[in-house]
Order: structure tokens, then C-alpha cells, then sequence
């Protein structure tokens, strides 16, 4: 038996390894458009590589359902026994799991390396170009060469980061065979908003981030919260990004709000500025912020930094504001500054298995499929989880 992988990324790499395995007689071809295997997984975790999370539950992801499928057989303890047996120890921070190594480069090193001894062989700078499936096999034509194979399976991403490859050039021959396609957006990347931010651009705060619509919450985390010159970014922004691009359609009229105090109520935080009411507004938050933060605060506040408190209802507003601290969804950042991709193969294309409902013997893993997750290691654990998934499945 013959399978034709197309992607050497973090699902590529390890169905590969899996179908090795579970059949050292299986002969699996991975061909990728890069020169090297994991481009965008060496990159992931800013460089060490968070590859699981301790928390893993479907409901981090889109789809609930076939996430379940997928975890209730490969869940949190069940991929990190897959790591450990090949070799690769982990270890904790916290609720999040690593290699021992922290170093996104060595854990592909190890996994290019480890499959190459199982026998996978590797085509790079190789692009499918189309393949035709016919009765018993099917005929993947690359740039390089044509392949007749027993199964073929997708596992090339999304549109995230093209740099690294996923430039989304795949849906296009997915689309020429019928496939449906949910319209792609940005996830987990920085959100644009009304509100000029330049000011503060570089700036941390933590705060709880509320996502509104029509005034109810739709979203919310705790989290560090990063300004930019033209709008928001964070891992808590991040998260939000996702909400919205899942459901793009009802947050044109969004609101991000931050509760710069969350560990105080509105009653306690004015109690406490009340205490600073001497002299002029910044002496009331130059405890708390440094001075362009705070003189961007008062901004917002419709006061000045060098104004003398005269009236205590300013300090109750402002109290309000720091509070209720409220930004304008605008639009989300491109693709190019996104962790991953909202959109794709529409789960109604695939199986049980993740095998396609259209085609015989075609397949389909990771982020090219409409699952994405929130950050925290979820989208590699639906990477690796779905690729062992199936390679169990295709085995059978």
C-alpha cells in the first residue's frame, strides 16, 4: 500500500510516522512546496514549541463534534505518550506541555529524523498540481512527477502564515473537485480598531477582556493585553479574534472592552482614586500606569493630565472608564499576521474517519479542515490528535 502525503507540516510529519509504525511495510511519500519539513511548526510557541495543553477539551474548538471523535481516543495523556514513545520527553509549565528540549527547531529535527529511519520519503520543492482518482488507485500529478498511489491525504494547513507555504493555493484544486469550502478569515491574530492607539503602541496591560454584542458578552478572558499603532494584540486578544472570525457576520458592531482593575469593583476602584484626589488627574493613576497609558486614559476621559481635580465626578467617570475601558471592532489583521486559519474544508466533505464523502480514499488532516482553536497548544493537539486519529483509521 501506497500513501501520498501532501504537507510536511506538524500533521504530515507525525500520520506519516504513525502509518510507519503501525505497518513498516506501508510505503508513505510526503511531498512539500518548502525545502525543508515544518517550516511553520518551527516557528510555533515562539520558538519553544508548546505542543499540548493539559485543559484539552472540544470546546476550545469549532467544531465539537468531530473534535470529540478525534479526542476521545487521542486526548491530552494519549499524544503525549506518542511524543515520549518516540523518543521525545515533555515536560509542564504550568497547564502547558513541551518538548524538554523548548526548542520548536529540535523537536522537528527529531521528527523529520525519526521518520526518515522508519523509511518516509521526503519530496521537497514538489507541489501538487491535480490528481484523479480512479478505480482502484489514484494519479497525483506534482511538478515533478506523477504517482500512482492507494491513498492520498491533505495536510497542507490553511492560508496562515504563506511564508511558510499554507498559502491556500489548495482550495482552489479542492474547489475544481466539488469540495466545499467555508470562507477563510484571519484567526487568532491582532484586531484593528475605531480608536487610535499609536500613543501607546508597545504597551502591556492586564486586564479582562470582554468581547460585546449588542451590549452582551459574547466572549472573555483574563489576559495581557498589547497595544499597537492602530489596534490590539495579546493572547487574550488573540482568542477574541477567533470569536469573532467564526462568526464574522455578528460582530460588525463589536465592542472590545477592558476592565483595567479587575480584581476591584467600581465602588472600590473610585474609593481608592477618591483617596488621590489632591493636585491634578495623573497624580490619581501615575501609581498604576506609566505616563503616556495614563495620559492616554484621561484622554478617553475627556480630561487632561495637567488639569486640578475640581470636581469629584470626574473621578467617578474616570473610575468608569478604567473600568469599562471600551475599543471598536474595526477589522481583524491580515493572514500574514495570523497564527492560524478560520474557514476551509467544510467538515460536511468528510466521514468519521476524516475521510473524504466525495472522493474514494482521499483524506484530510489538521488545519486545512474547518476546526480551529483557541491558543494554548490547542490547534497543534488537533494537528497531531487528528493525524494519529487517522492514521490508526487508514491503517484498518
Amino acid at each position: 500500500m501506497t500513501t501520498l502525503i501532501v504537507g510536511a507540516g506538524a500533521s504530515g510529519l507525525v500520520l506519516a510516522i504513525k502509518l510507519k509504525l503501525n505497518n513498516l511495510n506501508h510505503k508513505v511519500i510526503i511531498i512539500d512546496k518548502n525545502n525543508k519539513p515544518g517550516r511553520k511548526l518551527s516557528v510555533t510557541g515562539n520558538g519553544k514549541c508548546n505542543i499540548g495543553n493539559i485543559n484539552l477539551s472540544s470546546n476550545y474548538y469549532r467544531n465539537k463534534v468531530f473534535s470529540d471523535l478525534v479526542f476521545n481516543k487521542y486526548d491530552f495523556k494519549a499524544q503525549c505518550d506518542f511524543f515520549e514513545c518516540l523518543g521525545i520527553k515533555t515536560k509542564m509549565i504550568h497547564e502547558l506541555c513541551y518538548p524538554f528540549s523548548e526548542s520548536a527547531k529540535t523537536f522537528v529535527d527529531y521528527l523529520y529524523s525519526y521518520a526518515l529511519e522508519q523509511g518516509v520519503e521526503f519530496r521537497f520543492e514538489e507541489e501538487l498540481i491535480d490528481y484523479l482518482v480512479e478505480e482502484k488507485s489514484i494519479k497525483a500529478k506534482t511538478n515533478k512527477n506523477v504517482y500512482k498511489i492507494d491513498n492520498l491525504v491533505f495536510g497542507t494547513g490553511g492560508k496562515s502564515y504563506s511564508k511558510f507555504g499554507s498559502d491556500g493555493k489548495i482550495f482552489d484544486i479542492l474547489k475544481s473537485h466539488k469540495y466545499q469550502i467555508s470562507k477563510m478569515y484571519p484567526g487568532l491574530c491582532p484586531i484593528k480598531t475605531k480608536e487610535v492607539t499609536k500613543i501607546i503602541s508597545g504597551m502591556r496591560l492586564k486586564a479582562n477582556v470582554s468581547l460585546l454584542l449588542d451590549n452582551k458578552i459574547s466572549y472573555e478572558e483574563n489576559g495581557e493585553v498589547l497595544f499597537k499603532d492602530d489596534g490590539l494584540s495579546g493572547i487574550a486578544i488573540f482568542n477574541t479574534s477567533s470569536i469573532i472570525a467564526r462568526n464574522i457576520n455578528n460582530f460588525n458592531n463589536a465592542n472590545i472592552v477592558l476592565d483595567l482593575f479587575p480584581d476591584m469593583t467600581l465602588d472600590e476602584l473610585t474609593k481608592e482614586f477618591m483617596k488621590k484626589s489632591e493636585g491634578n488627574y495623573f497624580n490619581i493613576l501615575k501609581g498604576y500606569f506609566v505616563q503616556n497609558v495614563a495620559s492616554y486614559i484621561l484622554k478617553r476621559a475627556n480630561l487632561n493630565i495637567d488639569l486640578k481635580i475640581e470636581n469629584k465626578k470626574d473621578i467617578v467617570n474616570l473610575a468608569k472608564i478604567c473600568k469599562n475601558f471600551a475599543f471598536t471592532y474595526k477589522d481583524l489583521y491580515d493572514f500574514e499576521n495570523a497564527q492560524v486559519t478560520i474557514g476551509g474544508l467544510s467538515i460536511n466533505n468528510l466521514g468519521k474517519y476524516l475521510e473524504s464523502n466525495i472522493e474514494n480514499n482521499v483524506y484530510f488532516v489538521g488545519e486545512i479542515i474547518d476546526n480551529d482553536g483557541l491558543c494554548g497548544g490547542f490547534n497543534l493537539m488537533w494537528a497531531f490528535g487528528s493525524a494519529l486519529y487517522l492514521g490508526d483509521n487508514l491503517c484498518k
